[in-house]
């Protein structure tokens, strides 16, 4: 199978312009750097455009088409899966905080209570006419030029340049049908993938799982690692830690948090926080504080 790709230079977990809150991003090359099939705290609306073979979202790998527009919530894992060969690759995304999306509504809609609603039922794919691409992409052109010194007066026609885009979007979700069509190309390891999705609080080991699907333990971990472009290990870690970033909006103690994520050992919670988050557990949490405090 072919290998998760993502763009170049893009961190797994953070935005680029994360204190701004959020960024945009449109190029064609024929080559893109290796990535894990990863997840963020934050929206990512994704328009391919040309050249890309598939895009896994969560459990499932969809077959790209010209047009197709996802919609990828916080913490929802994915990854752009095409052959070392691909030629003319081209894509565009705008990565959005769920806080701006708020501001964004200017009072008068929810943003970010209307995007999780679609994608709640299972509508992240749709198609964007040809039209509506023309209007979408010297905007997302427009934000990825800006440097990251603005003057209020920019930050300012940045917002109503997103408020255009985002209207534009929301605008052509209905008149669009939902694209839900999943390829299947390693039925095995999707079913590993989904049972792990939906077990990986609880002790997982390598022998058991492969038992359990009928698979030796080296093809699971090949298979695996050509799917996902993480270890079996790792994927798990990963997501125990995604988990835990989610959890720490609330009051919970970081020990309760660990404890359920699946970490029953605080201090290898709190190295493998600090090794993918790249703080830890308690200053992430500060974070998460002064933010709120500022939307206060």
């Amino acid at each position: 199978m072919d290998r998760f790709l993502t763009q170049p230079n893009a961190s797994l977990t953070t935005m680029g312009r994360g204190k701004r809150g959020y960024e945009a991003f449109h190029s064609r090359n024929d080559r893109n750097a290796l990535s894990e099939y990863h997840c963020h705290d934050f929206y990512e609306f994704y328009l391919h455009i040309h050249g890309g073979q598939y895009f896994g979202l969560d459990n499932s790998l969809y077959q790209l088409e010209p047009y197709q527009f996802f919609i990828i919530p916080p913490f929802f894992m994915h990854g752009l899966i095409c052959s070392n060969d691909m030629k003319g690759y081209e894509r565009a995304y705008l990565n959005v905080s769920p806080e701006v999306l708020k501001t964004l509504g200017c009072g008068q809609i929810d943003l970010d209570q209307f995007f999780r609603s679609r994608t709640a039922r299972g509508q992240n794919i749709f198609r964007m006419s040809e039209e509506d691409v023309k209007k979408l992409l010297p905007w997302m052109d427009q934000l990825q030029a800006d440097g990251d010194s603005l003057s209020a007066l920019d930050c300012f026609q940045n917002y109503a340049t997103l408020i255009n885009l985002l209207s534009l979007v929301c605008r052509a979700i209905p008149q669009s049908p939902a694209l839900a069509t999943s390829v299947i190309s390693n039925s095995v390891i999707q079913e590993v993938l989904t049972y792990i999705n939906s077990n990986y609080t609880q002790p997982l080991k390598m022998d058991q799982l492969a038992k359990q699907f009928g698979i030796s333990v080296s093809y699971l971990s090949h298979e695996f690692v050509r799917f996902t472009n993480r270890s079996v290990y790792d994927y798990v870690l990963y997501r125990r830690v995604m988990l835990a970033r989610q959890m720490m909006q609330d009051d919970l103690s970081l020990n309760t948090i660990a404890y359920q994520c699946g970490f029953n050992d605080y201090s290898n919670f709190l190295r493998m926080f600090n090794k993918l988050v790249g703080m830890s557990p308690s200053a992430y949490r500060k974070h998460l504080y002064s933010l709120r405090a500022k939307k206060e």
